[in-house]
Protein backbone atom coordinates (compact mmCIF):
# COMPACT_ATOMS: atom_id res chain seq x y z
CA UNK A 1 0.00 0.00 0.00
CA UNK A 2 2.78 2.45 0.27
CA UNK A 3 3.03 3.52 -3.42
CA UNK A 4 -0.84 4.83 -2.89
CA UNK A 5 1.02 7.42 -0.15
CA UNK A 6 0.55 11.09 -1.52
CA UNK A 7 3.41 12.73 -1.51
CA UNK A 8 3.46 16.07 0.72
CA UNK A 9 3.36 18.60 -0.93
CA UNK A 10 0.91 16.74 -3.74
CA UNK A 11 0.02 18.14 -6.61
CA UNK A 12 -3.62 17.34 -7.13
CA UNK A 13 -5.77 16.83 -10.33
CA UNK A 14 -9.50 17.38 -9.15
CA UNK A 15 -12.01 15.40 -11.53
CA UNK A 16 -15.46 15.03 -11.34
CA UNK A 17 -16.68 11.96 -13.45
CA UNK A 18 -20.17 11.17 -14.22
CA UNK A 19 -19.62 8.01 -14.25
CA UNK A 20 -16.65 5.11 -14.96
CA UNK A 21 -16.43 5.64 -18.34
CA UNK A 22 -16.03 9.82 -18.08
CA UNK A 23 -13.62 8.57 -15.39
CA UNK A 24 -11.38 6.91 -17.45
CA UNK A 25 -11.64 9.89 -19.99
CA UNK A 26 -10.93 12.50 -17.45
CA UNK A 27 -7.95 10.39 -16.16
CA UNK A 28 -6.56 10.63 -19.76
CA UNK A 29 -6.26 14.53 -19.50
CA UNK A 30 -4.35 14.65 -15.99
CA UNK A 31 -0.98 16.31 -16.27
CA UNK A 32 2.00 14.03 -15.96
CA UNK A 33 2.69 16.53 -13.25
CA UNK A 34 0.32 15.77 -11.20
CA UNK A 35 1.21 13.74 -7.71
CA UNK A 36 -2.16 12.57 -7.12
CA UNK A 37 -6.01 12.14 -8.33
CA UNK A 38 -9.21 13.40 -6.47
CA UNK A 39 -12.45 12.15 -7.78
CA UNK A 40 -15.39 13.73 -6.67
CA UNK A 41 -17.64 11.34 -6.38
CA UNK A 42 -20.61 13.36 -4.78
CA UNK A 43 -20.81 15.11 -8.18
CA UNK A 44 -20.98 11.41 -9.86
CA UNK A 45 -24.49 10.68 -11.69
CA UNK A 46 -23.52 7.10 -10.92
CA UNK A 47 -22.21 5.68 -7.88
CA UNK A 48 -18.90 4.30 -9.17
CA UNK A 49 -17.09 1.33 -6.97
CA UNK A 50 -13.76 2.35 -5.49
CA UNK A 51 -11.10 -0.28 -7.44
CA UNK A 52 -12.22 0.59 -10.53
CA UNK A 53 -10.99 4.27 -9.87
CA UNK A 54 -8.39 2.58 -8.11
CA UNK A 55 -7.25 0.76 -11.26
CA UNK A 56 -7.56 3.96 -13.73
CA UNK A 57 -4.23 5.68 -12.34
CA UNK A 58 -0.95 4.38 -10.59
CA UNK A 59 -0.96 7.48 -8.90
CA UNK A 60 -2.59 7.68 -5.22
CA UNK A 61 -6.37 8.63 -5.34
CA UNK A 62 -8.27 10.85 -2.83
CA UNK A 63 -12.22 9.79 -3.18
CA UNK A 64 -13.73 12.78 -1.79
CA UNK A 65 -18.08 12.64 -1.28
CA UNK A 66 -18.81 16.77 -0.22
CA UNK A 67 -21.28 16.92 1.67
CA UNK A 68 -24.00 19.37 1.19
CA UNK A 69 -23.11 21.54 4.48
CA UNK A 70 -19.74 22.27 3.39
CA UNK A 71 -21.12 22.97 0.25
CA UNK A 72 -21.03 19.72 -1.84
CA UNK A 73 -23.73 17.35 -3.25
CA UNK A 74 -23.70 14.67 -1.14
CA UNK A 75 -26.89 14.48 0.86
CA UNK A 76 -26.93 11.00 2.34
CA UNK A 77 -27.31 9.95 5.67
CA UNK A 78 -24.09 9.95 8.44
CA UNK A 79 -24.24 5.83 8.19
CA UNK A 80 -24.16 6.25 4.33
CA UNK A 81 -21.01 8.87 4.17
CA UNK A 82 -19.08 6.87 6.80
CA UNK A 83 -19.90 3.49 4.86
CA UNK A 84 -18.42 5.11 1.67
CA UNK A 85 -15.23 6.38 3.41
CA UNK A 86 -14.58 3.18 4.44
CA UNK A 87 -15.47 1.10 1.51
CA UNK A 88 -12.79 3.71 -0.12
CA UNK A 89 -10.38 3.15 2.49
CA UNK A 90 -10.15 -0.46 2.41
CA UNK A 91 -9.81 -0.58 -1.29
CA UNK A 92 -6.61 1.37 -0.85
CA UNK A 93 -7.57 5.14 -1.26
CA UNK A 94 -6.81 8.19 0.70
CA UNK A 95 -10.06 9.39 1.69
CA UNK A 96 -11.11 13.20 2.75
CA UNK A 97 -13.03 12.58 6.02
CA UNK A 98 -14.91 15.82 7.34
CA UNK A 99 -13.78 17.08 10.61
CA UNK A 100 -17.62 18.02 11.56
CA UNK A 101 -18.71 14.20 11.10
CA UNK A 102 -16.43 12.64 14.11
CA UNK A 103 -15.49 9.71 12.45
CA UNK A 104 -11.77 10.17 12.87
CA UNK A 105 -12.58 10.09 16.46
CA UNK A 106 -13.00 6.39 16.85
CA UNK A 107 -9.59 4.81 16.88
CA UNK A 108 -11.46 2.02 14.98
CA UNK A 109 -12.12 3.57 11.49
CA UNK A 110 -9.16 4.61 9.45
CA UNK A 111 -6.04 3.42 11.79
CA UNK A 112 -3.72 4.17 8.69
CA UNK A 113 -4.21 8.11 8.95
CA UNK A 114 -1.34 7.97 6.55
CA UNK A 115 -4.17 7.64 3.92
CA UNK A 116 -6.38 10.18 5.73
CA UNK A 117 -7.34 14.16 4.96
CA UNK A 118 -9.07 15.52 7.14
CA UNK A 119 -10.79 18.52 5.91
CA UNK A 120 -13.49 21.56 6.92
CA UNK A 121 -14.93 24.09 4.23
CA UNK A 122 -16.63 27.62 5.16
CA UNK A 123 -17.80 28.89 2.29
CA UNK A 124 -18.86 32.13 3.83
CA UNK A 125 -15.37 33.72 5.31
CA UNK A 126 -12.89 32.15 8.42
CA UNK A 127 -14.78 30.79 10.78
CA UNK A 128 -13.85 32.07 14.76
CA UNK A 129 -11.27 30.06 16.36
CA UNK A 130 -9.92 29.39 13.49
CA UNK A 131 -6.74 28.39 15.49
CA UNK A 132 -7.97 25.75 17.47
CA UNK A 133 -10.42 24.14 14.83
CA UNK A 134 -6.71 23.73 13.31
CA UNK A 135 -5.24 22.40 16.14
CA UNK A 136 -8.10 20.46 16.70
CA UNK A 137 -7.85 19.16 13.20
CA UNK A 138 -4.27 18.22 13.36
CA UNK A 139 -4.89 16.23 16.51
CA UNK A 140 -6.65 13.23 14.42
CA UNK A 141 -3.24 12.62 13.56
CA UNK A 142 -3.87 12.45 9.70
CA UNK A 143 -1.70 12.87 6.66
CA UNK A 144 -3.05 16.20 5.39
CA UNK A 145 -4.92 18.97 7.17
CA UNK A 146 -7.39 20.91 4.78
CA UNK A 147 -9.14 24.25 6.23
CA UNK A 148 -10.81 25.68 2.90
CA UNK A 149 -12.31 29.22 3.61
CA UNK A 150 -15.01 31.64 1.50
CA UNK A 151 -13.11 34.64 -0.32
CA UNK A 152 -16.09 37.41 -1.29
CA UNK A 153 -13.20 39.85 -2.65
CA UNK A 154 -9.59 39.84 -2.99
CA UNK A 155 -8.58 41.71 0.24
CA UNK A 156 -10.23 37.89 1.81
CA UNK A 157 -8.32 35.89 -0.73
CA UNK A 158 -4.94 37.51 0.09
CA UNK A 159 -5.95 36.77 3.95
CA UNK A 160 -6.68 33.23 4.14
CA UNK A 161 -2.97 32.71 3.04
CA UNK A 162 -1.99 34.35 5.96
CA UNK A 163 -3.85 31.76 8.16
CA UNK A 164 -1.04 29.32 8.33
CA UNK A 165 1.74 31.73 9.88
CA UNK A 166 -0.31 31.86 13.18
CA UNK A 167 -0.22 27.66 13.40
CA UNK A 168 2.69 26.61 10.83
CA UNK A 169 2.73 22.61 10.08
CA UNK A 170 4.16 20.72 7.41
CA UNK A 171 0.54 19.02 7.17
CA UNK A 172 -1.57 22.10 6.35
CA UNK A 173 -3.37 23.10 3.55
CA UNK A 174 -5.30 26.65 3.83
CA UNK A 175 -6.38 28.34 0.74
CA UNK A 176 -9.50 30.53 -0.44
CA UNK A 177 -12.97 29.02 -2.34
CA UNK A 178 -14.94 32.01 -4.23
CA UNK A 179 -14.94 33.79 -6.98
CA UNK A 180 -11.90 35.61 -5.97
CA UNK A 181 -10.06 32.63 -4.75
CA UNK A 182 -7.29 32.55 -7.52
CA UNK A 183 -4.96 34.53 -6.25
CA UNK A 184 -4.59 33.23 -2.71
CA UNK A 185 -4.73 29.59 -4.13
CA UNK A 186 -2.10 30.22 -6.12
CA UNK A 187 0.17 32.09 -3.10
CA UNK A 188 -0.51 29.33 -0.81
CA UNK A 189 0.96 26.78 -3.47
CA UNK A 190 3.57 28.72 -3.25
CA UNK A 191 3.84 29.25 0.37
CA UNK A 192 4.62 25.45 1.03
CA UNK A 193 0.18 24.30 1.05
CA UNK A 194 0.45 20.23 1.47
CA UNK A 195 -2.08 19.98 -0.97
CA UNK A 196 -2.57 21.99 -4.18
CA UNK A 197 -5.99 21.31 -5.77
CA UNK A 198 -6.39 22.09 -9.52
CA UNK A 199 -9.15 21.05 -12.07
CA UNK A 200 -8.78 19.30 -15.21
CA UNK A 201 -11.64 19.79 -17.93
CA UNK A 202 -14.28 21.26 -15.27
CA UNK A 203 -13.91 22.71 -11.73
CA UNK A 204 -14.92 21.12 -8.70
CA UNK A 205 -14.42 24.03 -6.41
CA UNK A 206 -15.28 27.69 -7.39
CA UNK A 207 -12.36 29.81 -8.03
CA UNK A 208 -10.10 26.72 -8.89
CA UNK A 209 -7.83 26.69 -11.82
CA UNK A 210 -6.73 23.93 -13.83
CA UNK A 211 -3.70 22.01 -12.82
CA UNK A 212 -2.08 23.00 -15.86
CA UNK A 213 -2.53 26.26 -15.71
CA UNK A 214 -1.25 26.38 -11.73
CA UNK A 215 1.77 24.50 -12.87
CA UNK A 216 2.89 25.95 -16.85
CA UNK A 217 1.73 29.46 -15.94
CA UNK A 218 2.19 30.17 -12.10
CA UNK A 219 4.77 27.07 -11.40
CA UNK A 220 3.60 25.72 -8.00
CA UNK A 221 5.22 22.58 -9.37
CA UNK A 222 8.56 24.58 -8.18
CA UNK A 223 7.63 26.65 -5.19
CA UNK A 224 9.54 29.43 -4.30
CA UNK A 225 9.04 32.08 -1.45
CA UNK A 226 8.43 35.30 -3.67
CA UNK A 227 10.05 38.65 -2.91
CA UNK A 228 7.72 40.82 -5.65
CA UNK A 229 3.89 40.56 -6.60
CA UNK A 230 2.17 41.35 -9.68
CA UNK A 231 -0.72 40.66 -11.34
CA UNK A 232 -3.64 41.27 -13.73
CA UNK A 233 -6.17 43.52 -12.35
CA UNK A 234 -9.78 43.05 -14.20
CA UNK A 235 -13.11 42.32 -13.36
CA UNK A 236 -12.31 38.64 -14.38
CA UNK A 237 -8.44 37.67 -15.36
CA UNK A 238 -9.18 34.12 -16.26
CA UNK A 239 -8.86 34.83 -19.96
CA UNK A 240 -5.70 37.19 -19.74
CA UNK A 241 -2.49 36.03 -20.98
CA UNK A 242 -0.60 38.10 -19.28
CA UNK A 243 0.29 35.81 -16.30
CA UNK A 244 1.61 33.84 -18.85
CA UNK A 245 3.78 36.41 -20.23
CA UNK A 246 5.03 37.89 -16.97
CA UNK A 247 5.81 34.87 -15.16
CA UNK A 248 7.60 33.09 -17.97
CA UNK A 249 9.74 36.53 -18.41
CA UNK A 250 10.64 36.09 -14.38
CA UNK A 251 11.39 32.84 -14.40
CA UNK A 252 13.72 32.66 -17.85
CA UNK A 253 15.67 35.78 -15.66
CA UNK A 254 15.67 33.74 -11.91
CA UNK A 255 13.72 36.70 -10.55
CA UNK A 256 12.34 35.90 -7.19
CA UNK A 257 8.76 37.50 -8.51
CA UNK A 258 5.45 36.28 -8.99
CA UNK A 259 2.98 37.84 -11.52
CA UNK A 260 -1.18 36.79 -10.43
CA UNK A 261 -4.38 37.20 -11.44
CA UNK A 262 -6.51 39.47 -9.39
CA UNK A 263 -10.43 39.83 -9.66
CA UNK A 264 -11.68 43.46 -8.53
CA UNK A 265 -15.10 44.19 -7.99
CA UNK A 266 -15.11 47.47 -6.63
CA UNK A 267 -11.63 49.16 -7.77
CA UNK A 268 -12.35 51.99 -5.08
CA UNK A 269 -12.49 49.26 -1.98
CA UNK A 270 -9.82 47.10 -3.13
CA UNK A 271 -7.56 49.92 -4.18
CA UNK A 272 -4.99 47.85 -5.62
CA UNK A 273 -1.79 50.03 -4.39
CA UNK A 274 -3.10 49.64 -0.94
CA UNK A 275 -3.53 45.71 -1.11
CA UNK A 276 -1.48 44.32 1.66
CA UNK A 277 0.13 40.62 1.49
CA UNK A 278 3.17 39.27 3.20
CA UNK A 279 4.80 40.11 -0.07
CA UNK A 280 4.49 43.24 -1.31
CA UNK A 281 2.92 43.95 -4.65
CA UNK A 282 5.31 45.84 -6.82
CA UNK A 283 3.10 46.81 -10.47
CA UNK A 284 -0.28 46.04 -12.20
CA UNK A 285 -1.61 45.75 -15.53
CA UNK A 286 -5.01 47.07 -15.45
CA UNK A 287 -7.89 45.49 -17.57
CA UNK A 288 -11.75 45.88 -17.96
CA UNK A 289 -13.53 47.81 -17.04
CA UNK A 290 -10.69 49.81 -14.17
CA UNK A 291 -8.61 52.16 -16.78
CA UNK A 292 -10.09 54.70 -15.94
CA UNK A 293 -10.02 54.37 -12.79
CA UNK A 294 -6.52 53.41 -12.99
CA UNK A 295 -5.51 56.96 -14.46
CA UNK A 296 -5.88 58.32 -10.78
CA UNK A 297 -4.03 56.01 -8.57
CA UNK A 298 -0.50 56.37 -9.02
CA UNK A 299 1.58 59.86 -10.89
CA UNK A 300 0.13 59.96 -13.96
CA UNK A 301 2.36 59.82 -17.20
CA UNK A 302 2.07 62.09 -20.42
CA UNK A 303 -0.03 59.75 -22.10
CA UNK A 304 -2.40 58.54 -18.62
CA UNK A 305 -3.10 62.49 -18.91
CA UNK A 306 -3.72 62.25 -22.53
CA UNK A 307 -6.20 59.24 -22.58
CA UNK A 308 -7.57 59.57 -18.99
CA UNK A 309 -6.66 55.88 -18.94
CA UNK A 310 -4.20 53.69 -17.29
CA UNK A 311 -3.84 50.16 -17.89
CA UNK A 312 -0.33 49.88 -16.09
CA UNK A 313 0.51 50.65 -12.16
CA UNK A 314 3.94 50.24 -10.51
CA UNK A 315 6.17 51.67 -8.05
CA UNK A 316 9.06 53.69 -8.90
CA UNK A 317 11.29 56.01 -7.32
CA UNK A 318 9.10 55.25 -4.05
CA UNK A 319 5.65 56.15 -5.56
CA UNK A 320 3.17 55.00 -7.22
CA UNK A 321 3.03 55.63 -10.77
CA UNK A 322 0.55 55.10 -13.96
CA UNK A 323 1.32 54.37 -17.34
CA UNK A 324 -0.60 53.12 -20.55
CA UNK A 325 1.15 51.36 -22.72
CA UNK A 326 -1.75 50.27 -24.64
CA UNK A 327 -0.47 53.16 -26.48
CA UNK A 328 2.30 51.71 -27.72
CA UNK A 329 0.50 48.13 -28.19
CA UNK A 330 -1.40 50.55 -31.29
CA UNK A 331 0.71 52.53 -31.86
CA UNK A 332 3.69 50.49 -32.68
CA UNK A 333 1.84 47.76 -34.74
CA UNK A 334 0.02 50.97 -36.98
CA UNK A 335 3.65 52.38 -38.11
CA UNK A 336 4.68 49.02 -39.12
CA UNK A 337 1.73 49.58 -41.53
CA UNK A 338 3.09 53.35 -42.98
CA UNK A 339 2.04 56.52 -41.64
CA UNK A 340 -1.62 57.83 -41.44
CA UNK A 341 -1.00 61.17 -42.92
CA UNK A 342 -4.36 62.26 -44.84
CA UNK A 343 -5.76 59.06 -43.85
CA UNK A 344 -9.09 58.54 -41.73
CA UNK A 345 -9.58 56.31 -39.37
CA UNK A 346 -12.78 54.95 -36.81
CA UNK A 347 -12.84 53.69 -33.37
CA UNK A 348 -14.93 51.61 -32.52
CA UNK A 349 -15.41 51.85 -28.27
CA UNK A 350 -15.67 54.30 -25.61
CA UNK A 351 -13.58 52.95 -22.91
CA UNK A 352 -9.74 52.82 -21.86
CA UNK A 353 -8.84 50.73 -24.58
CA UNK A 354 -10.72 53.57 -27.44
CA UNK A 355 -8.85 56.25 -25.44
CA UNK A 356 -5.46 54.41 -26.27
CA UNK A 357 -6.47 54.27 -30.03
CA UNK A 358 -7.37 57.43 -30.47
CA UNK A 359 -4.40 58.85 -28.95
CA UNK A 360 -2.50 56.55 -30.86
CA UNK A 361 -3.41 56.47 -34.15
CA UNK A 362 -3.79 60.33 -34.28
CA UNK A 363 -0.22 60.48 -33.35
CA UNK A 364 0.89 58.45 -36.41
CA UNK A 365 -1.53 61.06 -38.61
CA UNK A 366 -4.95 59.57 -39.08
CA UNK A 367 -8.15 61.79 -38.45
CA UNK A 368 -10.09 59.70 -36.22
CA UNK A 369 -13.83 59.30 -35.81
CA UNK A 370 -15.02 57.20 -32.34
CA UNK A 371 -18.20 55.35 -32.45
CA UNK A 372 -19.59 53.62 -29.53
CA UNK A 373 -22.88 51.16 -29.13
CA UNK A 374 -23.96 54.17 -26.40
CA UNK A 375 -24.02 57.32 -29.06
CA UNK A 376 -24.01 59.15 -25.69
CA UNK A 377 -20.93 57.89 -24.61
CA UNK A 378 -18.90 58.47 -27.87
CA UNK A 379 -20.35 61.57 -28.10
CA UNK A 380 -18.38 62.54 -24.29
CA UNK A 381 -15.36 60.84 -25.63
CA UNK A 382 -14.81 62.85 -28.69
CA UNK A 383 -15.26 66.06 -26.89
CA UNK A 384 -12.75 65.06 -24.42
CA UNK A 385 -10.49 63.87 -27.03
CA UNK A 386 -11.01 66.49 -29.60
CA UNK A 387 -12.21 64.42 -32.62
CA UNK A 388 -15.41 63.58 -34.13
CA UNK A 389 -18.43 60.83 -33.23
CA UNK A 390 -20.48 58.83 -35.48
CA UNK A 391 -23.49 57.65 -34.44
CA UNK A 392 -23.47 53.73 -34.36
CA UNK A 393 -26.08 53.43 -36.92
CA UNK A 394 -23.76 55.21 -39.58
CA UNK A 395 -20.90 53.16 -39.00
CA UNK A 396 -21.61 50.94 -42.13
CA UNK A 397 -21.75 53.83 -44.17
CA UNK A 398 -18.47 55.11 -43.32
CA UNK A 399 -15.29 53.98 -45.60
CA UNK A 400 -11.99 54.94 -43.90
CA UNK A 401 -8.77 53.85 -44.14
CA UNK A 402 -8.47 51.99 -40.73
CA UNK A 403 -11.10 50.70 -38.32
CA UNK A 404 -10.00 49.76 -34.36
CA UNK A 405 -12.31 47.45 -32.38
CA UNK A 406 -11.62 48.70 -29.35
CA UNK A 407 -14.39 46.74 -28.06
CA UNK A 408 -14.36 43.53 -25.67
CA UNK A 409 -16.73 42.00 -28.92
CA UNK A 410 -14.86 38.88 -30.57
CA UNK A 411 -12.85 37.96 -27.44
CA UNK A 412 -15.94 34.91 -26.66
CA UNK A 413 -16.45 32.12 -28.78
CA UNK A 414 -19.90 33.02 -30.03
CA UNK A 415 -19.44 36.85 -30.24
CA UNK A 416 -19.92 38.04 -34.02
CA UNK A 417 -17.41 40.15 -36.01
CA UNK A 418 -17.15 43.81 -33.88
CA UNK A 419 -17.03 45.07 -37.71
CA UNK A 420 -20.08 45.54 -40.82
CA UNK A 421 -19.74 43.26 -43.59
CA UNK A 422 -20.49 46.34 -46.03
CA UNK A 423 -17.14 48.31 -44.40
CA UNK A 424 -14.78 45.30 -45.31
CA UNK A 425 -15.66 45.35 -48.30
CA UNK A 426 -13.53 48.75 -49.04
CA UNK A 427 -11.03 46.79 -47.57
CA UNK A 428 -9.50 49.07 -44.82
CA UNK A 429 -7.12 48.08 -42.60
CA UNK A 430 -8.57 45.96 -39.57
CA UNK A 431 -6.90 46.52 -36.03
CA UNK A 432 -8.95 44.34 -33.71
CA UNK A 433 -7.77 45.16 -30.01
CA UNK A 434 -9.87 41.63 -28.72
CA UNK A 435 -8.13 38.04 -28.74
CA UNK A 436 -8.82 35.13 -28.19
CA UNK A 437 -6.83 32.41 -26.39
CA UNK A 438 -6.19 29.39 -29.13
CA UNK A 439 -8.44 31.02 -32.18
CA UNK A 440 -8.68 33.97 -34.13
CA UNK A 441 -11.52 36.25 -33.35
CA UNK A 442 -14.80 36.57 -35.57
CA UNK A 443 -13.54 40.28 -36.56
CA UNK A 444 -10.29 39.28 -37.71
CA UNK A 445 -11.58 36.43 -39.20
CA UNK A 446 -14.40 38.30 -41.34
CA UNK A 447 -11.63 40.52 -42.07
CA UNK A 448 -9.84 38.03 -43.86
CA UNK A 449 -11.86 36.43 -45.76
CA UNK A 450 -12.97 39.92 -47.43
CA UNK A 451 -9.22 40.82 -47.94
CA UNK A 452 -8.68 43.33 -45.26
CA UNK A 453 -4.65 43.69 -44.08
CA UNK A 454 -5.39 42.88 -40.22
CA UNK A 455 -3.66 43.46 -37.10
CA UNK A 456 -4.44 40.94 -34.43
CA UNK A 457 -4.50 41.99 -31.38
CA UNK A 458 -2.54 39.30 -30.12
CA UNK A 459 0.13 41.73 -31.83
CA UNK A 460 -0.91 44.58 -29.70
CA UNK A 461 -0.82 42.49 -26.35
CA UNK A 462 2.79 41.42 -27.29
CA UNK A 463 3.90 45.52 -27.90
CA UNK A 464 2.10 46.91 -25.11
CA UNK A 465 3.72 43.75 -23.09
CA UNK A 466 7.10 44.89 -23.84
CA UNK A 467 6.73 47.87 -22.14
CA UNK A 468 4.92 46.85 -19.20
CA UNK A 469 7.76 44.03 -18.43
CA UNK A 470 10.22 46.70 -18.28
CA UNK A 471 8.74 48.46 -16.05
CA UNK A 472 7.90 45.81 -13.60
CA UNK A 473 11.59 45.29 -13.57
CA UNK A 474 12.67 42.98 -16.92
CA UNK A 475 14.17 45.88 -18.49
CA UNK A 476 16.17 43.64 -21.04
CA UNK A 477 12.84 42.14 -22.15
CA UNK A 478 12.70 41.66 -25.86
CA UNK A 479 9.71 41.49 -28.39
CA UNK A 480 10.94 37.38 -29.63
CA UNK A 481 10.44 36.44 -26.14
CA UNK A 482 7.03 37.58 -25.43
CA UNK A 483 6.03 36.72 -29.20
CA UNK A 484 7.68 32.78 -28.21
CA UNK A 485 5.48 32.67 -25.42
CA UNK A 486 2.41 33.41 -27.19
CA UNK A 487 3.36 31.16 -30.14
CA UNK A 488 0.92 28.40 -29.05
CA UNK A 489 -2.15 31.03 -29.03
CA UNK A 490 -0.71 31.91 -32.62
CA UNK A 491 -1.45 28.83 -33.94
CA UNK A 492 -5.31 29.16 -34.91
Amino acid sequence: MGDRILPRPALVASLAPRDLSDARRLVALVPARAGAVEYRLDLAADRIPAEALLALDPRPAILTWRSAREGGRFAGSPEEYRARLIEAYDAGATVDVEHASGLLSPTRDFSDRSRVVVSAHFPFGVPDGVLELLRAMRASEARFVKLVVGAADLRASLAVVAIPSSAPAPELAVFPMGPASAPGRILAAHAGSSLVYGSVETGTARGQLPLAELIDVYGVDRPFPPEALYGIVAGDPSGSLSPLVHNALFRSRGLPSLYLPLPVTDFDRERPPDLEASVPFRGFSVTRPWKRSAAGAGIPSEDVRAAGAANTLYFGRGRWRAENTDVDGVFDPLADHDTGEGRSAVVLGAGGTARAAILAARRIGYEVAVASRRDEAADLLASEMGVDSIAWGDVEETEADLYVNATPVGSGADDPAAIPDRVLENRPLVFDCAYRRGSETATVAAARRAGCAVIDGLRMFAAQALRQARLFGVADARQAEIDASLSGERAV
